[in-house]
């Protein structure tokens, strides 16, 4: 069907209200910051491991973590803490931490959640990758951990969808007050092709060259390229009402009814028009804004704001190396702090008009990392320079986390370039030697 202009534009504008009243009119003191790591874990060969084995010797060695599961299933350890979570393939784990007023607290309380699992990992002769994709394990079924959920996405998407059961991100959630949700997520979303080519580090996966730095941005853009549901928008969207917009006129992948996800077809616009919405004032009802919730969950740009803490999730970073873990979070936090100079340094340096040429070069960076011609010369090194002065403006020595990436500049390589030498050196163990280095 096709959705009734008129009540499509009432549902867009009650979800749009909805939407900006989870985020606060100002902030309450520091910025806060939260962040979900994702590791690859694998077998000294570089195969796969199987999650499932870590968290009985993990609940032995931390008391205070409790399971939880989906059915029989364990899909997660956590205590107030620190939540370990299984991810689409069983062979990542996720560490979740946050929120947190400073880079400093998330590096305190990232490390004190390493140290048991990597004793864990040690001691069932497997490796923890600084890493952002299995290095020699393909994307199949067999590998995605089987939540219902899971089985659903693969129906619906398709072998699209099995690209999550091989990438690890470092994705970091940044508080934001309402006044200035849409224009820096329009910024951090314009400047995706800079954290991708800092941040890069997926270039070898099914135990060959892939011919991408990142190869979770070249892969995972194929799930609905044409819509732009993953990785890098077409444009900006300016203000809340056209983002809703475009977001509700994506496919509908997954609905839950009575509990159960269950596979969706249709525009998700045209599911919400067979409900009337007159009559219900400013915000739209809890069913259907759930359903919004769900369907949104499900699409995958590189900035996208989330309504549950009002916060922005930048997602396009690769899993770092061990010994540079914050080098993402510091960038994304870096970009966001310094969204007002940035914006100014993108009119000087790109004019009016920045999108196609950022598009262009985060096409370019996601297959040559930093060999990438940059979109005017220095533009990168100026990028860091405002998310320094951003960052040390905090007062807690939070620029010195923007180290690594000073030092990739300098040599031309972001961590995919290493880790790609490092297999043509020696292959899949020399590249699991090299990323799992702490």
């Amino acid at each position: 069907m096709s959705a009734d202009p008129q009540r499509a534009q009432a549902w867009t504008r009650l979800l749009a209200a909805r939407f900006d009243a989870a985020f606060p009119d100002a902030l309450n003191g520091p910025r806060t910051i939260g962040r979900e790591a994702e590791f690859p874990v694998v077998h000294p060969d570089g195969q796969a491991a199987d999650i499932a084995e870590i968290w009985a010797p993990l609940l032995a060695r931390c008391p205070s973590l409790k399971p939880k599961r989906e059915g029989d299933l364990i899909v997660a350890v956590e205590d107030d803490a620190v939540c370990y979570s299984a991810e689409v393939g069983h062979g990542t784990i996720e560490v979740i931490v946050g929120p947190d007023p400073s880079l400093r607290g998330i590096q305190s309380r990232v490390e004190a959640a390493l140290d048991p699992l990597l004793a864990v990992v040690d001691a069932l002769d497997l490796r923890l990758l600084g890493y952002g994709i299995q290095p020699l394990t393909p994307a199949t079924p067999e590998l995605m951990t089987p939540k219902q959920r899971y089985g659903v996405l693969l129906q619906t998407i398709g072998q699209s969808w099995l690209w999550f059961t091989v990438t690890a991100s470092d994705q970091v959630h940044l508080d934001l007050n309402r006044g200035e949700r849409v224009a820096v997520t329009d910024l951090c979303n314009l400047l995706t092709g800079v954290v991708v080519a800092l941040c890069g580090n997926s270039s070898v996966h099914g135990g060959a060259a892939s011919g991408w730095m990142s190869s979770r941005e070249a892969h995972m853009g194929q799930i609905h390229a044409g819509t732009d549901r993953h990785g890098m928008p077409r444009g900006p969207d300016g203000d809340t009402l056209a983002m809703i917009r475009r977001l509700v006129n994506q496919e509908l992948l997954i609905e839950k009814r009575e509990g159960v996800n269950r596979a969706a077809s249709g525009l998700f616009i045209d599911r919400l028009c067979e409900l009337d919405p007159s009559g219900l004032g400013e915000t739209a009802p809890d069913g259907p804004w759930e359903d919004f919730l769900l369907h949104e969950h499900y699409i995958w740009n590189s900035a996208r704001p989330r309504t549950a803490h009002g916060t922005l999730e930048l997602r396009s970073a690769c899993q770092q190396p061990l010994h540079a873990h914050m080098a993402a979070s510091a960038l994304g936090a870096g970009l966001v702090e310094a969204a007002p100079a940035l914006a100014a340094l993108v009119k000087d340096r790109l004019g009016d008009q920045p999108w196609a040429a950022m598009r262009r070069y985060h096409h370019d960076a996601v297959r040559l990392g930093l060999a990438a011609t940059e979109p005017a010369p220095g533009f990168l090194s100026d990028v860091l320079d405002r998310c320094e002065a951003a960052l040390a403006a905090r007062g807690w020595g939070e620029e010195a986390l923007l180290a690594p990436h000073r030092r990739r500049l300098a040599a031309g390589a972001n961590p995919a370039q290493d880790a790609l030498a490092a297999f043509e050196r020696g292959g899949v163990p020399a590249l699991v030697a090299l990323t799992a280095q702490r």
